[in-house]
């Protein structure tokens, strides 16, 4: 029995839904099972034209590169992600044992609940204002310092730690001008790095009770 086209492209179509993926895009061997699919059922009496099929072919061919030169891309960036991740361990087990300076959003309150920070305030300077926050985000203390210039400064956390217990809290800054424009300013910590905590992020760096990020710091001192 000859197969009619009207029954060629039902099956045809019935064909490119049976080896489509859910994701409804077709790889290197669902095209070429189609492909073959096609070919096999095609009608006599109305064959492929020849010009049809190289466009198939070519379009085939093109789509195995684009396969082919992903998997290579993925080759590299997996080497140099484990290349990094190599270069982030040997730093980090470089600064042990010596003093960073690093940017961070905790401050610490001690026994005698006293507490500092070193501020670091952009522009011009403004008018500083100390947060301290639990780890839901909301206020537990605060502190209106003043006036400060432009520049790095350490500042007592002094009523923003008022009744607070030992330990490390999150912290904010806001820093503000004479025109109540925001101002830029951010906290930084100067410790000596104690050890080395490896997390989905990269290397953790431990001083004393703050844990720092390795791509947070900004200098490194060597002191005897």
């Amino acid at each position: 029995m000859i197969t009619t086209a009207t029954e060629s492209s039902g099956l045809g179509a019935a064909t490119a839904d049976l080896f489509r993926p859910a994701g409804g895009q077709l790889g290197k061997d669902e095209f070429l099972k189609l492909l073959v699919t096609q070919l096999r059922y095609q009608d006599p009496l109305n064959p492929m034209e020849a010009q049809d099929l190289a466009v198939q072919l070519a379009q085939f061919s093109s789509v195995e590169q684009l396969i082919q030169a992903n998997e290579r891309l993925e080759q590299q960036l997996a080497a140099s992600e484990a290349l990094a991740a190599g270069l982030n361990t040997t730093a980090a087990l470089g600064v042990l044992g010596q003093t960073i300076t690093a940017v961070t959003n905790r401050a610490v309150v001690g026994e005698d609940g006293g507490g500092s920070i070193e501020v670091e305030i952009g522009g011009t300077g403004g008018s500083l204002t100390i947060r301290l926050l639990d780890e839901n985000g909301d206020e537990i203390g605060t502190r209106e310092v003043g006036a400060l210039g432009a520049g790095r400064h350490t500042v007592d956390l002094g009523s923003a730690a008022s009744g607070l217990p030992a330990g490390v809290y999150r912290c904010e800054v806001v820093v503000k001008d004479g025109e109540g424009t925001r101002v830029p300013a951010r906290i930084l910590a100067t410790a000596r790095v104690d050890g080395v905590r490896y997390g989905s992020q990269g290397p953790v760096l431990i001083a004393g009770p703050l844990e720092i990020p390795l791509a947070n710091v900004l200098e490194v001192k060597s002191i005897p």
